[in-house]
C-alpha cells in the first residue's frame, strides 16, 4: 500500500509542478521571438494580413513576431508544423476560411485535425468576395442573374482560382441554391481568373479584391458574398439580401496556436492582436488591401471555424466535388 500511496503522491507532485513551471512561463511570455506561420507563399492577401499584424503585434507584446512562409499541399504543410509545435505560444498560425473550412472540406484525409490540434486565439480581418460579371452579361443584380441562367442554362460560366477554391465553392452553392446551372470554369488561380472575365472570355467570377475592375467599369458588381455589407462597397447589397435567402459565403484571417497552449498566453495573444486592431494606421492599411478589421475573442473564432467546416462539406458533398 505505502509504495502505492507515495507513487501517487509523486504524480500529483509533478502534475503540481508542471501547472506551476507553465503558468510561471506564462507571466514571463514573451521572453523571445514569436515565429508566426503563414501557409502561404509570400504576397498573397493571407501573407499581407499576417505581416500587418505582426509588425504592431511586436510592437505591443515587446517582442519580435516573425513571419515564416511555409507554403504548400493546400496550406496543409505550414499547419502540420504549427500543430506538432510546442504549445508554448513562440509558434503560431495564421489561420483562415481555407486552412480551417475549404481545405479540410476537400482532404479524405489530415495528418492533423484541424480542430482538436489548434487552439484559437482571436479572429483579426475578414472580406467578402464580390460577385462580379462582365459588362455583357445581360444582368445587373441576383435576382436578373438567376432569371437569366434558367432561362439560358449552360450559357453562363464562372471563373475559379481551381477546383476546391472558394470562387469553386461560392459558385456552387451559387448553382444549388438558385436552381441554375453557371457551367465552373477552373483556372491557376485568382487572378487568371480575373483576367478572363475582364476579356469577356468567362462571364462571371467570385473575386475578393476586384474592387479597381468594378470601380473602372471593366466588371460590374452583382452582390457581395457576405453576412452583412461590405464597407469597401457602399450601397452593393449582399446577395442573401438581394434575394438568394441564407447564401453566405465570406472569408476571415485569425490567429491559432497549438493546442494545449496555456490559457495565460492565449489570453495575452488574443489581447495584443485586438489591441493592434484598434490602431488607425493598421485599420487603413488593412482597408487598403481589401480587408476589414474584425477582432473579438478565441471563442468567436471557435464557432467561425465550427460554422465554416459544417458549411463547406455541405458545399462539397451536395456537389459532389471530387476530395483528394
Amino acid at each position: 500500500m505505502f509504495p502505492m500511496k507515495f507513487s501517487t503522491d509523486r504524480t500529483l507532485v509533478a502534475a503540481l509542478l508542471a501547472c506551476l513551471s507553465l503558468s510561471a512561463a506564462a507571466q514571463g511570455y514573451p521572453n523571445k521571438p514569436i515565429r508566426l506561420i503563414v501557409p502561404y507563399a509570400p504576397g498573397f492577401i493571407t501573407d499581407l494580413g499576417a505581416r500587418l499584424m505582426a509588425q504592431r503585434m511586436s510592437q505591443i507584446l515587446g517582442q519580435q513576431m516573425v513571419v515564416e512562409n511555409r507554403a504548400g499541399a493546400g496550406t496543409r504543410i505550414g499547419m502540420q508544423q504549427v500543430a506538432i509545435s510546442t504549445a508554448d505560444g513562440y509558434t503560431l498560425l495564421f489561420a483562415n476560411s481555407v486552412t480551417h473550412g475549404t481545405m479540410p472540406a476537400m482532404s479524405k484525409s489530415l495528418a492533423f485535425d484541424p480542430v482538436k490540434d489548434f487552439a484559437p486565439i482571436a479572429p483579426l480581418f475578414w472580406y467578402a468576395s464580390t460577385l462580379v460579371c462582365h459588362p455583357a452579361v445581360p444582368a445587373n443584380n441576383v435576382k436578373e442573374l438567376i432569371a437569366y441562367a434558367r432561362k439560358n442554362p449552360g450559357k453562363l460560366t464562372n471563373a475559379t482560382a481551381g477546383p476546391g477554391s472558394g470562387h469553386h465553392l461560392a459558385g456552387e452553392l451559387f448553382n444549388s441554391m438558385a436552381g441554375v446551372d453557371i457551367m465552373q470554369v477552373h483556372y491557376k488561380g485568382g487572378a487568371p481568373a480575373l483576367q478572363d472575365v475582364l476579356a469577356g472570355i468567362v462571364s462571371c467570377t467570385y473575386d475578393g479584391a476586384a474592387k479597381s475592375s468594378v470601380d473602372s467599369g471593366k466588371v460590374k458588381a452583382i452582390a457581395t458574398t457576405g453576412t452583412q455589407p461590405d464597407p469597401r462597397f457602399p450601397g452593393l447589397p449582399t446577395v442573401d439580401a438581394a434575394g438568394l435567402k441564407g447564401f453566405s459565403v465570406a472569408w476571415w484571417q485569425g490567429l491559432a496556436a497549438p493546442a494545449g497552449t496555456p490559457a495565460d498566453v492565449i489570453a495575452k495573444l488574443n489581447a495584443a492582436a485586438n489591441e493592434a486592431l484598434k490602431d488607425p494606421e493598421l485599420q487603413k492599411r488593412a482597408y487598403d488591401m481589401s480587408l476589414n478589421v474584425s477582432g473579438g475573442t478565441p471563442e468567436k473564432l471557435a464557432e467561425q471555424i465550427r460554422e465554416d467546416m459544417a458549411k463547406f462539406a455541405k458545399i462539397v458533398k451536395e456537389a459532389k466535388i471530387p476530395v483528394e
